[in-house]
């Protein structure tokens, strides 16, 4: 998990060297700032119409983080709670912090001159993080559609109203992706991995596999389909390269939170429902 975290704050800088500290990273984002009317796009239909978190951030982060936090009590998964309550602020934290640390020069002649890399839907980003951490495994075949639709949907929504380069919204994920990685790291400490499919009855919980562990191949490829196609349609109404950039780099920071938070649940395993033995009195 630390390498994977790792890896993800090199790659955040990475973005951040390229699209902020050179003329070629600030031109190729800035070819297209202005450049059509924002007040066509669907996005900004969602903007008129207060989706969170692109409005009531606070809310969203607090509320988001107090969900995630009482599911995994109520679950009994006490460092996950920790783990939560910690990381989902923190990821929001770092991203407001490194704004106001690191600068972006202008190197361009250019209207688009915010210092703003990475970007704000980091909130949309952590609390789904920490949802899908969290939730039993009953309900991510209803949380896992419905957070990915609803990070594309916010990701491609702030790109297109011209509040955030696409750059930002992936330097988003990566921080997101890198805070959570490194905090559950620490907060595993000395923790073994507990197996996800071994029970002790027979009976089917709530987080027991199928029997042979059969996948539908089609799902996970409905549901990229699905997020694609609503990062897509959030950037409506923009020029069509516009709308395909900004519409991919939406539907991409939320495959890639998903993808960041299956690999850490088949790692960490879910919890051991164990069966009660029958009490049988003594013989005789």
């Amino acid at each position: 998990m630390v390498a994977a975290g790792l890896l993800a704050l090199a790659l955040f800088f990475a973005l951040y060297l390229f699209f902020n500290l050179t003329v070629a990273g600030q031109s190729l984002e800035n070819g297209w700032a202005w450049k059509y009317e924002v007040f066509d796009t669907v996005g900004y239909w969602f903007r008129q119409h207060d989706l969170p978190p692109l409005s009531h951030d606070r809310d969203t982060i607090m509320g988001g983080t107090l969900v995630a936090v009482v599911l995994a009590l109520s679950r009994r998964l006490w460092r996950r709670a920790a783990w939560v309550a910690v990381a989902t602020p923190g990821a929001v934290l770092a991203s407001e912090g490194f704004k106001t640390v690191f600068d972006r020069p202008l190197l361009v002649d250019s209207r688009d001159d915010a210092v703003s890399y990475p970007s704000g839907p980091v909130i949309a980003l952590a609390v789904s993080a920490a949802l899908l951490l969290v939730v039993p495994r009953s309900w991510q075949r209803w949380v896992v559609p419905v957070v990915g639709v609803w990070m594309a949907l916010a990701a491609s929504t702030i790109i297109v109203i011209g509040d955030h380069r696409p750059s930002e919204i992936v330097g988003a994920a990566l921080l997101t992706i890198a805070v959570f990685l490194l905090t559950g790291a620490v907060a595993h400490l000395g923790a073994a991995p507990r197996p996800e499919s071994v029970r002790t009855s027979r009976t089917r919980g709530e987080d027991e596999l199928p029997a042979g562990g059969a996948t539908r191949t089609w799902i996970p490829i409905a549901l990229i389909a699905a997020i694609v196609a609503t990062g897509l349609a959030a950037a409506w109404g923009a020029l069509p390269w516009v709308t395909v950039i900004d519409g991919l780099a939406g539907a991409a920071a939320s495959l890639m939170i998903l993808g960041t938070a299956t690999v850490t649940r088949s790692w960490l395993g879910e919890p051991r429902l164990l069966a009660r033995e029958p009490v049988t009195a003594p013989a005789g």
